[in-house]
């Protein structure tokens, strides 16, 4: 029997029922060469019996892949180590986008909200910091910095609220200001954390103070804000159900340009470098000029952008990834993904990142980028649960220089007798050099 079992598992491998090596199943190697990439890293997340993918994002260096039974996953996002996993709640409930954060300490964490509690968790180890109800329906991701978070909530307001409160497991309520409507896209810290921008389905977009919720702008489309607005350095973008994708001044609110689709638009769009991509029903996804407006192409099939590699971007076209040249908009390669399996989207850089329904996740990099080596890995392994230290910009990286007094005109530096000590007179100065 046992050579039997060997035998059909041997043939199956062959006949391709059986996958030789996680990830593979999702992306051909000729079909990721074809797109200009490779197969970087794969992992098979250990799912409970049943589960399955709900939702998954890229957030600076780390993978984030939620399942339906409320299970987060924390994966090293170049590497493909797994940092930590937990359960954050029931399947009921929603698991809101984790969100980077600095404590007022130093700490890396992890902001994530859920639909009836919100988690501050280390963002390397995974290890509990807090975990509270917020007391208010929660409609977005939740942002933080320091000791505040804010999020915006269906009861049509933005909330601040106090989390780190040693005297109480709680938030501590801070203010609210009315948002008109309620608030369902994700709000953004600007201008050093001073500022804040959110957006509410009524058509309302607004900027004000995150100390003291002063109105600095706010913008009304002729429509409604059903999906995530998006912002780079000095604009905000935002799409309406007025047919319209508006882009907005961030210090001002004042519109730049507006680009009209031929249907309401209930996606929000995706800016990844000079351009912004947004998706319509009857028209698939537009590249859109960010400096003019101006519409450069649509690939109708398309519906979502998934990463860009210089000057090709990658759509993706329900079972379908198109590799689609930037400036023209035409398809220059197709390649099939199986059914249940969603690309994640990545803003931050060239690389490619498939996860199916039952936990693989695939990473592929572009041609002529380093391979995965063994001496990464281990050192990835080694500073998994840590912070990354900063490089020492100073030659002797990590060490202390000495301390060298400072040269004082008086002194006679040359004196043989002279003390070598650095340490100053206990007055501060000496009588010669006070007058």
């Amino acid at each position: 029997m046992r050579h039997r079992s060997f035998l059909l598992v041997a043939c199956l491998v062959l006949l391709g029922t059986i996958p030789c090596e996680a990830g593979e199943a999702l992306l051909s190697p000729r079909d990721l060469k074809s797109l200009g990439y490779f197969k970087y890293w794969s992992l098979d997340l250990e799912m409970d019996r049943g589960g399955y993918v709900r939702d998954s994002y890229r957030v600076d260096d780390s993978l984030y892949v939620v399942s339906e039974k409320g299970d987060v996953f924390s994966l090293h996002a170049d590497i493909g180590l797994t940092r930590w996993s937990r359960n954050l709640t029931e399947s009921v409930y929603r698991i809101f986008e984790p969100q980077h954060f600095v404590s007022e300490g130093g700490a890396s964490l992890v902001a994530i909200a859920t639909t009836p509690r919100f988690f501050v968790l280390d963002r390397y180890s995974g290890d509990e910091v807090k975990d509270m109800t917020l007391g208010v329906s929660v409609g977005t991701a939740v942002v933080a910095q320091g000791g505040s978070l804010f999020f915006g909530s269906s009861d049509g307001h933005l909330y601040s609220m106090l989390w780190d409160d040693p005297r109480t497991n709680d938030a501590i309520f801070l203010w609210r200001t009315m948002a008109g409507g309620p608030v369902g896209a994700t709000p953004h810290l600007v201008n050093g954390g001073e500022d804040i921008v959110f957006a509410s389905q009524v058509g309302e977009v607004f900027d004000c103070t995150t100390s003291q919720k002063i109105l600095n702008w706010d913008f009304s489309a002729d429509g409604a804000i059903e999906g995530e607005i998006a912002l780079d350095p000095e604009n905000v973008y935002v799409a309406s159900s007025d047919r319209s994708l508006y882009r907005l001044d961030i210090d001002s609110g004042v519109p730049r340009w507006r680009v009209r689709f031929p249907e309401p638009l209930h996606a929000g769009p995706v800016v990844i470098g000079n351009m912004v991509f947004q998706y319509c029903d009857t028209q698939g996804v537009t590249g859109i000029d960010v400096e003019t407006g101006k519409a450069l192409w649509n690939v109708g099939s398309a519906r979502d952008v998934v990463c860009r590699n210089g000057d090709r971007v990658i759509l993706s076209a329900g079972t379908q990834l198109k590799l689609v040249a930037a400036d023209t908009g035409d398809v220059l390669e197709t390649a099939e993904i199986p059914p249940h399996t969603t690309p994640i989207q990545n803003t931050q850089d060239e690389t490619l990142y498939l996860v199916s329904r039952l936990g693989t996740v695939l990473c592929a990099k572009p041609k002529g980028h380093p391979y995965l080596t063994p001496e990464v890995v281990a050192l990835a392994k080694r500073e998994l649960h840590q912070a990354p230290v900063e490089e020492a910009a100073d030659e002797g990286e990590g060490e202390l220089k000495p301390r060298l007094p400072k040269r004082s005109e008086v002194l006679d530096w040359d004196d043989p007798l002279r003390s070598t000590t650095d340490i100053p007179p206990l007055a501060g100065q000496t009588a010669k050099e006070k007058e």
